[in-house]
């Protein structure tokens, strides 16, 4: 067999799991060129990425600095990254949200590795499935930056019954702030007073987050 199908035919026979990540990196690479190997272009994208730790962070133009990578080779990898995310964000779209670490993987993987603070909405039903999500803000939380009028007025064009506020740290640090608190105390209080149920507060980074409903910061 070709030396660069086998991988394909380990992952058929086998299953994708028992591929290594060069081999994951290969198929996806599909094939090499005349000067490099699939193999030899799999190994200089785990030396790029770190060993795929900064793989979410690769934009087009650095995979393309790899000698053999050319555009359609780097937004191959890219796709499969932006796949993987809207295929959590359509599963959290269908469960029941009941705790933070229901939509943890989401936030983590679409906002976790952000290089600027995006400040996110997530519109729930009275059953609490999510109705939407928004982006409401791009930038450092401040107590101003978020004002609850842009909140609730989407909330209540949705009907929705409870609200879910998520935003990232592009730090990894997800301790929050005291802009945070302030912010999360001045929101929470006026859902109280709207008679809009806010569930939780989430504050994510790469590999953790924070939760104000976990921490009982919003008792």
């Amino acid at each position: 067999m070709d030396l660069e199908k086998r991988p394909r035919e380990k992952a058929i026979r086998f299953g994708l799991s028992t591929l290594t990540d060069l081999e994951l990196v290969a198929i996806l690479l599909q094939s090499g060129n005349k000067k490099h190997s699939v193999f030899d272009l799999a190994q200089s994208v785990l030396e790029c990425s770190q060993d795929l730790t900064r793989l979410f962070d690769l934009h087009v133009s650095e995979l393309m600095e790899i000698d053999g990578i050319k555009e359609v080779k780097a937004l191959q990898l890219l796709a499969g990254i932006e796949l993987s995310k809207r295929a959590l964000r359509a599963q959290s779209y269908q469960m029941v949200i009941t705790n933070p670490k229901d939509v943890v993987r989401w936030f983590q993987m679409e906002y976790g590795y952000l290089k600027q603070e995006h400040f996110i909405v997530v519109y729930l039903d009275s059953k609490g499935k999510i109705l939407s999500h928004q982006t409401l803000f791009v930038g450092t939380l401040t107590e101003s930056c978020v004002h609850p009028r842009d909140i609730f007025r989407q909330a209540f064009l949705e009907s929705a019954y409870s609200i879910l506020l998520v935003h990232n740290h592009p730090s990894g640090i997800v301790a929050p702030s005291q802009a945070d608190i302030s912010c999360t105390q001045q929101i929470k209080k006026v859902a109280d007073t709207m008679g809009i149920k806010m569930i939780d507060h989430i504050i994510v980074g790469r590999n953790q987050y924070f939760s104000f409903s976990q921490s009982q910061s919003l008792d």
